[in-house]
């Protein structure tokens, strides 16, 4: 086969390796910006649909924005003479970076922070005067592959150790200069020497804190309020990419490190400078640094389809797939990474599958076929026979109750329809415009409202699990006919869900039974994979303070290097506002710590501190949960997760840090750190857990939410045992969930499952991504041996098409619910069999008249 842009950038790929990228010059060490394509912005994470491939990049983006939040907020927050020592000292720092990899095994495979020149007050550098800088200071981080260490007997890569170093210390170290080769984050936004820019690339937060000093009982009773400079924030409408706060790197050679082809994703850190002047008027906000967030290059999906609404450019990997044309059409299939055949060839309409066909195509089984194979093999069959659905001139209003809008369209959607209001419901269209690809949004009719809130003050809602009256059991169906793997009772279940979660809101949660701010918690179907990466958020908080509860003590010095210290208050309340901030879909974060086991910095042990940070109104607001009058370790979440860790520690895995630091302050040389390596006990995800759906009715969140929790611990220096030290909390939408109705087996725990009406013998069901919370978004794709038989251009029927028109049928109107099913594939057989018959018969008619 012919050479494509693939191998182009394979040779370069293979052409440079940690054992010769010393040599290469730095143009070889860059690859093109567009090898990598759909690049997360800030501005339209909310208006854009986001596909599992990538997820990865998101997590990444909303990673680099979290460390640049935390790390611009405690800087100013703690910009005073006297809490210079309390500032995150070199422990915090490199403790910081290890969390990011440890807890993001599959996806974050780096993590830096780097000052630009002269930008960094180091406090732990005991020969170093106060108020000075060092030239250059950049705490990197990478994951180290530790097959061959000694206590790794099983000789296999773990994933769970990083080696930490200081890039402005040794030999070839000025990172701020075109001579270094690995730099691709730094012009991006250093140095920052124009303040004519301040406005257009610098904005102004605002946080609100309520401290409390004694258990149930605040401080004020008002927030105190502080503003900190951080990363830029442009309006959705900004094309500018210079104006984003994070801001991603071509592939680029980590020849320094890991010796990896890397893509970063960087943010940028602001402080006051000079910080410490009796002259503040001279100082003004200035990006001092930028967080470095790695990705190994081989591990971004490509999409090799051509360029697409749903594959937009630039892309110079586009278009390589080698679908046939015009029979067949090209999608996107996740998780091959920088491989050949990460698509599927499907048909297109009016075109069908073979029958010994198992469809669709396959990628690597194209791009594995020979070139006789691949001449004679991989096309779709002419379709013939193709029909219309039915239409009429005239159709009444039918609503379909919770439903989605257009499955099919892929445009952007408002704010409104991403936030899922209630009730959901869909208006009839006309039906020449069912299958038009416009920019449809849910528009709710004034029948259905009327009809929906009538409902609701006739019935009286309970829990699904307790109904007020015993109801007779109706049998089960055994067998509905051709649409058999449809359950009727579970489709009832799902309403009732849908109509419990749309009657409670913030104002009705407080007069309404505690038991209707539950649903089942079956409901949470898929919530570990769709939320995973917010999970891992708190995940990372909770290896970082494992981290440092386990291997720091308040005393600790060496040699010039001044160690120990304690954790701060500020420090921790800026690491929940940073989680809020920078994902839209936290909807908050809890931080609490088991009694008497957070230290003031005096030495003396608070009974309670939990800072606990939420979004309102665009402003991140927190408070320290051990003012309120009920104690957070009384809390569901709490009691649970020390009944489980309390004092079983078997299954908690050994992460290992490796860290090198500079020899003194002017960097000369690098050498291990005095502990090395440093080991630590953490949770790995699996060990948190996932709350059933609840409404949160507290008057800071008031949203039905799930809330996944996970346990951090420390030392005991006296018994030398790890013990149970607190629980992080994050509080996910619940509105952002996508379910699942397609068929699946008994012991799956989905409340939702077997309540898509697919036609069972022709079509399989498959959940359709982008469409939150909603009854209808699914497809159904012809099976093997049977085609798409409707002339519109797809070759799918959608579940919102099919629940619309099943609405009809209920309703005794004129429907085309019957119609929606895949017919056997033998069109062209069946119109060569009556063009023979057809001919056979004047054949014989004219046989006859001789």
């Amino acid at each position: 086969m012919k050479r494509d842009n693939f191998d182009i950038i394979d040779d370069l790929f293979q052409a440079v390796k940690g054992s010769n990228c010393r040599s290469k010059s730095k143009r070889e060490m860059l690859l093109r910006p567009d090898v990598v394509s759909q690049i997360p912005k800030a501005n339209q994470l909310k208006s854009t649909i986001i596909y599992k491939n990538r997820t990865n990049l998101v997590h990444m983006h909303n990673m680099a924005l979290n460390r640049a939040y935390f790390m611009s907020y405690i800087l100013q927050k703690m910009n005073d003479t006297e809490l210079f020592y309390q500032q995150p000292n070199i422990h915090y720092l490199y403790m910081s970076v290890t969390a990011d990899m440890n807890a993001n095994p599959s996806n974050i495979n780096g993590s830096s922070i780097v000052f630009d020149n002269n930008c960094y007050y180091p406090n732990w550098f005991v020969t170093l005067d106060f108020n000075n800088t060092i030239p250059l200071f950049g705490v990197k981080g990478w994951r180290w592959d530790d097959t061959y260490d000694q206590d790794n007997y099983l000789r296999e890569p773990t994933r769970r150790a990083a080696y930490v170093t200081d890039i402005g210390a040794g030999t070839n170290k000025n990172y701020t200069t075109d001579g270094y080769k690995m730099n691709p984050w730094y012009n991006f936004w250093l140095p920052d020497t124009d303040s004519a820019l301040d406005k257009s690339k610098k904005f102004t937060f605002g946080v609100g804190i309520k401290y409390s000093n004694v258990t149930g009982e605040f401080i004020n009773d008002h927030f105190d309020n502080f503003n900190f400079f951080g990363p830029n924030l442009p309006k959705q409408q900004n094309s500018d990419d210079t104006l984003l706060p994070v801001r991603f790197t071509q592939p680029y050679f980590d020849c320094r490190g890991s010796k990896k082809w890397k893509v970063s994703a960087v943010a940028p850190i602001v402080d006051f400078m000079p910080r410490y002047s009796n002259w503040t008027h001279l100082r003004r906000q200035r990006i001092v640094g930028v967080i470095v967030i790695d990705t190994d290059f081989q591990e971004i999906d490509f999409n090799a389809c051509g360029t697409s609404p749903g594959n937009p450019g630039p892309s110079f990997l586009s278009g390589i797939s080698r679908c046939k044309g015009p029979s067949t059409g090209c999608k996107h299939k996740m998780g091959y990474g920088r491989r050949r055949g990460g698509y599927v060839c499907h048909c297109k309409n009016p075109y069908r599958y073979p029958r010994w066909i198992s469809p669709p195509f396959q990628g690597d089984d194209v791009e594995r076929a020979t070139d006789e194979e691949y001449k004679n093999n991989f096309e779709c069959v002419k379709d013939g026979q193709l029909g219309v659905l039915p239409i009429v001139d005239k159709t009444e209003q039918v609503v379909v109750e919770f439903g989605v809008g257009d499955i099919n369209v892929r445009r952007r959607r408002s704010e409104n329809y991403l936030n899922g209001s209630e009730p959901n419901v869909i208006k009839s269209r006309s039906l020449k415009s069912i299958n038009v690809d416009d920019d449809t949004v849910n528009k709710y009719s004034e029948k259905a409202q009327k009809k929906f809130e009538k409902r609701q003050q006739k019935e009286k809602l309970s829990p699904i699990h307790l109904e007020d009256k015993l109801r007779k059991r109706r049998k089960r169906t055994v067998n509905s006919g051709e649409r058999s793997e449809f359950d009727q009772m579970r489709f009832e279940k799902m309403i009732r869900i849908f109509r419990q979660k749309a009657s409670i809101n913030k104002v009705s949660c407080k007069t309404s039974a505690p038991s209707l701010l539950h649903l089942p918690g079956d409901v949470a179907y898929g919530v570990d994979r769709q939320f995973d990466y917010q999970g891992r958020t708190a995940l990372r908080l909770a290896h970082f303070l494992s981290n440092f509860l386990q291997n720091v003590q308040a005393s600790d010095n060496f040699g010039n290097l001044r160690g120990g210290g304690r954790l701060h208050m500020e420090q921790m309340f800026g690491e929940v506002i940073a989680n809020v901030m920078a994902d839209h879909k936290i909807l908050s974060c809890g931080l609490y710590f088991e009694p008497y086991t957070f230290e003031n910095q005096d030495g003396s042990k608070r009974e309670m501190f939990g800072p606990f940070a939420y979004m309102q109104d665009g402003r991140a607001l927190a408070l320290d949960t051990a003012g309120n009058p009920r104690k957070y370790i009384y809390e569901d979440f709490y009691v649970k997760m020390k009944a489980n860790w309390k004092t079983n520690f078997e299954h908690l895995q050994t992460y290992k840090m490796r860290p090198m630091v500079r020899y003194d302050p002017a960097g000369t040389s690098q050498i291990r750190f005095e502990y090395f390596p440093m080991r630590y006990k953490a949770p790995d995800y699996n060990d948190g857990q996932w709350s059933h759906p609840y409404f949160r009715c507290d008057g800071m969140v008031d949203e039905w939410i799930m809330t996944y929790s996970a346990p951090f611990f420390k030392k005991n220096y006296i018994s030398n045992k790890i013990e149970f030290a607190g629980v992080i909390t994050v509080d996910v939408p619940l509105d952002k969930l996508e379910v699942n109705q397609c068929p699946q087996p008994f012991n799956v725990a989905n409340a939702f499952k077997n309540t898509a009406r697919c036609h069972t013998k022709s079509t399989k069901c498959k959940p359709q991504a982008g469409f939150k919370f909603s009854r209808g978004a699914y497809r159904c794709d012809c099976k093997q041996g049977h085609e798409y038989q409707i002339r519109d251009g797809k070759f799918w029927i959608e579940g919102s098409l099919i629940e619309l028109e099943y609405e009809k049928k209920q309703k005794k109107l004129f429907s085309r619910f019957d119609q929606l099913i895949c017919r056997v594939s033998a069109a062209p057989r069946v119109m060569g069999s009556f063009t023979t018959a057809f001919v056979v018969t004047i054949y014989s008619l004219v046989m006859l008249h001789l």
